[in-house]
């Protein structure tokens, strides 16, 4: 079992073991590139070791969808910010990745995009290995995605950010404002604390243990 992390205990089930007030949270105000003013975070189970590293953008924009056509080897190359709360889709693939909790923000380019597309599918080939029809279809995808790599074939990227925090850095980028019902189909990724019960158990710990320092008290 890993050493507990020192930090402010958090009133919530780990995801891992599901056991109740063994989760703690350290963070930290960063500045990260392309993403900005953001929160650092560590969760980690004193109970079975579990740890969750993100970084969460401390500001939230309207919700967005940002769609770019790759159709050239340049457009590979384009800059994508993925933030965790974005979901990344390649129609042209059948291809969605929704954020969960253990979803992290990456900036990467679109090139970068599809060889996460590829990893996924072969995983879920290895999965489906006794299904000949799944074998069969997933083999199709990775014969268009062997083309969309050698840009042979035009495809589209799209990312829904219900928090508006995802970009492609490109002119020929087209955006658009997610609409309230988009939004609610969508993942966030986030796991859900409750600020009210961590910051009274941070209380009641420093309460407790007067030589307490900064860190373990919740901002």
């Amino acid at each position: 079992m890993a050493a507990p992390v020192k930090g402010v205990p958090v009133a919530s089930t780990c995801p891992m073991c599901v056991k109740e007030g063994t989760l703690r949270l350290l963070s930290t105000v960063i500045n990260i590139p392309y993403f900005g003013d953001g929160l650092e975070t560590m969760l980690s189970c004193d109970n079975c070791g579990f740890r969750h590293a993100d970084f969460m953008i401390t500001t939230q924009k309207d919700p967005l969808r940002v769609s770019f056509r790759a159709d050239n080897q340049e457009a590979l190359r384009v800059r994508v910010i993925r933030s965790n709360s974005g979901t990344i889709r390649i129609p042209e693939l059948g291809f969605t990745a929704e954020p969960t909790p253990m979803s992290e923000s990456f900036v990467s380019n679109v090139e970068g995009v599809l060889a996460r597309a590829k990893e996924i599918l072969l995983t879920a080939r290895n999965l489906n290995l006794e299904d000949a029809k799944a074998v069969a279809l997933i083999d199709d995808y990775l014969a268009t995605w062997q083309r969309l790599s050698d840009a042979a074939e035009p495809f589209t990227l799209i990312i829904d950010d219900p928090w508006g925090n995802s970009a492609i850095v490109s002119e020929n980028v087209v955006k658009e404002r997610l609409t309230d019902e988009e939004v609610a189909q969508l993942q966030t990724g986030t796991i859900v604390i409750d600020a009210d019960d961590a910051r009274q158990a941070a209380e009641a710990e420093a309460s407790s243990d007067p030589a307490a320092d900064d860190e373990n008290r919740l901002a």
